[in-house]
């Protein structure tokens, strides 16, 4: 029945989302039997399967949107990234469109889906003024906030930027101020930042320079104003981190609280989804509508 590609869930599957694609599988596993529960769906399936381009605008509007149950699971269980709440603001923000498609809609189960579809822009607005456009997947890595959100953050942000710039000056002063051309300021998590000098430029090394490591080709050195810049940057980037964090946990756990919200919306979106499917099934197969009743006989004609 829904299992292998030549099953009856294959065979009727255009779904656009999983959602809906679960919804089938329900509704294949648990028919319908009451013909007051049966009767609205084939309504809403005939007006669907009648206005083809509703149902195609309806189908290319889903084919966008994300698989909201299963972002919201993410989402209550503390597992959602900063990706994930982006896409579930993409998806977000196709609801007014979506509203806007079945706006004229004249079956009442369409009507009563449409009226479902809260739009949720209040949190539309808290994604999309808190992520970045392109944040990292992981957690616990900087990037996830955009610029203004946060005064202290956009103020280590510039710290760190300005140090790094600073860091990296030292290096062509260095070079003047010593003669070695080959100087390099680098850095590692083991040694932090550092002065690196072939051995053939030891004679050359100021005596301010101050020894971290001997490699077998070069020294390493450090310096007082070096080692000021690294704690100032370094310890901006921590904060930085432990900011991006705390605001983006805040924005998490603001938006599971209204995971009853979430989850009503991707009902009736997967409900759409399925009702649009078997009309486009029914559509590109030639299928009838049947005629039902409450008795044992069926009749098959044609």
């Amino acid at each position: 029945l829904v299992e292998g590609r030549r099953s009856l869930f294959a065979v009727i599957d255009e779904t656009q989302t999983g959602m809906g694609g679960r919804l089938l599988r329900q509704w294949l596993l648990r028919p319908e039997v009451q013909l007051e529960r049966i009767l609205p769906r084939l309504d809403a399936g005939t007006e669907l399967f009648e206005s083809v381009m509703l149902r195609d605008r309806l189908r290319r509007l889903l084919r966008d949107v994300a698989d909201l149950e299963r972002l919201t699971g993410r989402i209550t269980l503390g597992r959602a990234n900063a990706p994930d709440l982006l896409s579930l603001a993409t998806s977000i923000g196709l609801l007014p469109k979506l509203r806007e498609t079945l706006g004229s809609t004249r079956s009442a189960l369409l009507i009563s889906l449409t009226g479902q579809l809260d739009e949720m822009r209040d949190l539309h607005q808290q994604i999309t003024s808190t992520i970045a456009d392109h944040p990292p997947i992981a957690t616990n890595e900087p990037g996830m906030i955009r610029e203004g959100v946060h005064a202290e953050l956009d103020e280590l942000r510039q710290l760190a930027h300005s140090g790094k710039s600073y860091i990296a000056s030292i290096e062509a002063r260095e070079r003047k101020r010593t003669g070695i051309g080959s100087l390099k300021v680098k850095y590692n998590q083991v040694f932090g930042y550092f002065l690196e000098i072939n051995h053939s430029y030891r004679d050359r090394v100021p005596v301010d320079y101050e020894r971290k490591q001997t490699l077998a080709q070069a020294e390493r050195y450090t310096t007082p104003e070096l080692k000021e810049y690294e704690a100032r940057v370094l310890g901006a980037e921590e904060r930085i981190l432990a900011l991006e964090v705390e605001i983006f946990t805040a924005l998490r756990q603001s938006i599971a609280r209204e995971v009853a919200r979430l989850q009503a919306v991707a009902q009736a979106i997967a409900q759409l989804d399925l009702l649009g499917s078997l009309a486009e099934t029914a559509a590109r197969r030639n299928y009838v509508r049947p005629t039902l009743h409450e008795g044992d006989e069926i009749e098959l004609l044609g």
